[in-house]
């Protein structure tokens, strides 16, 4: 498989990712609000997850892309290690894994460095709401399992 194919198949997990994480975050910040009564019709939702695609996603895909640049390549080498098998569970873990990781070190970062109480991504503050973003991870790394066939099989 020639480096461009790869490249452009981890780009686009990368994109489909941070598309997934974004529209995740805005449903559980949009859900939170309507628990405590709050009236969300259908247009302000999609406007909502538009503007967080805007707004949000530019940064969500970098950080998402150094994510995968790091989590992608360790399930690669593991699912040589375990055999073919593995591969699929091996890179959804990773992509979900690595999403997971990027929120707490986001908010860690901020308490430590910055000396702040506040979660910057707001969904993340439950286990819940990082689970959710996690799941966009996952779908993505799963994308990737699909696209991009084995290097060599066991």
């Amino acid at each position: 498989m020639s480096i461009f194919r790869t490249l452009l198949i981890f780009v686009l997990s990368v994109l489909l990712g941070s598309v997934l994480v974004s529209v995740a975050n805005t449903h559980v910040v949009l859900q939170s609000l309507a628990a405590i009564g709050a009236e969300i019709p259908p247009a302000v939702r999609i406007d909502a997850i538009r503007r967080d695609l805007l707004g949000f996603g530019p940064t969500l895909f970098v950080v998402v892309l150094i994510g995968f640049a790091i989590a992608f390549p360790v399930a690669g080498w593991i699912a040589r290690l375990l055999g073919k098998p593995w591969r699929r569970i091996g890179f959804t873990l990773a992509g979900g894994v690595a999403v997971a990781c990027i929120m707490l070190a986001i908010t860690a970062f901020y308490a430590q460095a910055l000396e702040s109480t506040i979660t910057p991504v707001a969904s993340s503050r439950t286990l819940g709401g990082l689970l959710s973003l996690a799941l966009g991870g996952a779908g993505a790394g799963f994308f990737f399992s699909l696209l991009k066939p084995p290097a060599h099989t066991r």
